[in-house]
């Protein structure tokens, strides 16, 4: 290597460090500020909020809705509590209003279930980011609600959303039609 080729790698190489330094100092100053956050939650959320964009551009209406009930129902069937109580609604009911902070009213002659979840500033998914998440994710919740019921009852039920935070609302409120109902 003659003496020419040698200055230019030689400044090459000073102008690479002194541009990867000038960014160092940024990423650890990063790190150091919160090195106990983990940016995995914050990047799901991204990622599901993207996933369902994109499905909701490339799939009917009726065939995404279909997929989110089906996901909701997965969800639900994961739930110890629903086999626990199948037959015995209000066991059911009693419980879960303890373990979610939900008022749930079962009025027989109507055959109508409502609940009603606490005001919540996001989405009780960890998946969903209102902020970002197309509101058709509510779809799930709508499989969710149905799975239960028609499961804890062993009757066909439709399922109403009429507040949901990732549309606004403060809350989310399900109204289930029972049977004839429904």
């Amino acid at each position: 290597m003659n003496r020419k080729d040698f200055l230019k790698n030689c400044v090459c190489g000073v102008c690479t460090c002194a541009i990867a330094s000038a960014f160092t100092p940024a990423v650890h100053a990063t790190a150091e500020a919160k090195p106990t956050e983990d940016w995995r939650p914050q990047f799901i959320k991204q990622r599901y909020a993207k996933l369902l964009e994109i499905l909701s551009r490339k799939m009917d209406e009726k065939t995404l809705d279909d997929a989110l009930r089906q996901l909701g129902a997965y969800c639900a069937s994961t739930l110890p509590l629903i086999d626990r109580h199948k037959g015995d609604v209000d066991g059911y009911i009693r419980e879960f209003k303890k373990l979610a902070n939900e008022d749930i009213t079962y009025d027989r002659e109507k055959g109508v279930i409502t609940i009603t979840g606490p005001e919540r500033g996001d989405c009780y998914c960890p998946l969903v980011d209102r902020r970002s998440t197309p509101k058709v994710v509510c779809n799930c919740s709508l499989g969710w609600q149905e799975y239960t019921y028609e499961t804890l009852l062993g009757r066909n039920v439709r399922v109403e959303l009429t507040e949901s935070v990732v549309r606004g609302g403060k809350r989310c409120t399900f109204v289930v039609h029972i049977g004839d109902a429904a």
